[in-house]
């Protein structure tokens, strides 16, 4: 039950996020991955249940704070990881994960790979390979998250 009812906040959580969510843009998303709406995409694992979530959000200023700050209040950790991309542990919400800023047509975007659970704190692999894929699929590379 409990995890059920965690479940569901969780994509409450995500789902208004994605009142932030990139405008018009089609991109192309890793295979098994399910439109909920507003630049958000859900993998469920075998038992129904949200594995990873993708959201595509309009990149702000403020974003910047939000994304690319630890907050050990909060304990949120972000790593620096590899080609402008990053890592992330956010315990408060037991969710760790993988981003990037791509830039398109003028506009930045981030891409967030999030994985309910935090396994090891170390092996963001599932997140970090799916954000390659997007890159892939849609001919993007991350882009200087803090550059104007």
């Amino acid at each position: 039950m409990l995890k059920k009812v965690s479940t569901l906040l969780f994509l409450i959580f995500i789902l208004i996020g994605g009142v932030m969510a990139a405008e018009s843009i089609d991109f192309k998303v890793p295979s098994g991955f399910e439109d909920v709406g507003d630049g958000v995409f859900v993998l469920y694992d075998s038992s129904k249940n949200p594995d990873q979530i993708l959201s595509v959000v309009n990149y702000t200023e403020h974003d910047e704070e939000d994304y690319l700050t630890n907050d050990s209040q909060n304990d949120y950790t972000v790593f620096e990881y590899e080609n402008g991309t990053y890592n992330f542990i956010d315990k408060s919400t037991n969710e760790q994960g993988s981003f990037e800023v791509i830039e398109v047509d003028g506009n930045k975007y981030i891409v967030d790979f999030t994985k309910e659970g935090i396994g090891n704190e170390k092996d963001f692999s599932d997140t970090f390979k799916n954000l390659v894929e997007f890159n892939k699929l849609n001919n993007v590379t991350a882009v200087n998250a803090t550059a104007d």
